[in-house]
């Protein structure tokens, strides 16, 4: 499975978490099956730059804060990040902005990946440009409920990033079936759901920290999966509805 991102390897080569731009069997979020799109459509969307280079998705759920997941940002300092608003393509300049604080839950676990979620407050709010902050969803969803996820993830297993943003739609699957599927690989936690059609639709290595859309609100984060897309492992999504009180919380330092 990859982290949809860059990183570590968990639980042995099931759980390898991947950036962006690296290998993995445990991978963290990229979009396969997707569509090219551009910023103007998913205006809340970021870049995440660890010292320069591209590491994650996210998105601006208010001026001053970024939502992202945990996994993205392990290690490193709030020095080490910079986020970039406005910006269809990884070679767009858009608008730069410095973080200041790096918020993760104090039960993130990156051998569980329970609660991979995390906010990066900016040092400078961010009230122009092309970028729109996007809301928290407070409703409920089911199995087959279509959420879209967008990012600058492979496009394929093994593939090479997207300089363009994508984004793909894709039904919440049954908690119980997944849960079944990622037996003897993780156990899934009550903070996290699944999503995808296996075979065809998923996000990907890159695509991790991006959020995951209902009804034009955010109900998740990109985690991880097995591979990108791979029959009998849809995406894992971080919920943030079940992380009410660490995003309260932290959105109020």
């Amino acid at each position: 499975m990859f982290l949809k991102s860059f990183v570590v390897c968990i639980l042995s080569l099931w759980l390898c978490s991947a950036s962006a731009a690296n290998n993995g069997t445990v991978a963290v979020g990229r979009i396969v099956g997707g569509q090219l799109t551009t910023i103007s459509s998913v205006p809340y969307m970021v870049q995440l730059l660890k010292r320069g280079t591209f590491t994650c998705g996210g998105a601006l759920v208010a001026p001053n804060f970024v939502l992202t997941a945990a996994h993205c940002c392990e290690d490193t300092n709030p020095a080490d990040f910079t986020v970039v608003t406005g910006a269809t393509k990884l070679t767009d300049t858009g608008v730069k902005s410095k973080v200041s604080k790096l918020l993760m839950p104090a039960t993130w676990n990156p051998t569980t990946m329970h609660m991979d979620i995390a906010l990066l407050k900016l040092a400078t709010p961010i009230t122009s440009g092309a970028a729109k902050t996007v809301g928290f969803y407070t409703g409920s969803y089911t199995a087959g409920t279509q959420v879209q996820v967008s990012g600058w993830g492979r496009t394929s297993e093994g593939g090479s990033i997207s300089q363009q943003i994508r984004t793909v739609r894709v039904p919440i699957i049954n908690k119980s079936t997944c849960t079944s599927q990622y037996r003897g690989v993780i156990a899934l936690t009550k903070t996290m759901f699944c999503a995808g059609n296996p075979g065809s639709k998923d996000s990907c290595s890159g695509d991790s920290g991006g959020p995951v859309i209902c009804n034009g609100a955010v109900c998740g984060v990109v985690s991880f999966g097995v591979g990108c897309a791979r029959v009998g492992f849809p995406g894992v999504y971080t919920d943030t509805k079940a992380s009410k009180a660490f995003i309260e919380n932290a959105m109020k330092r």
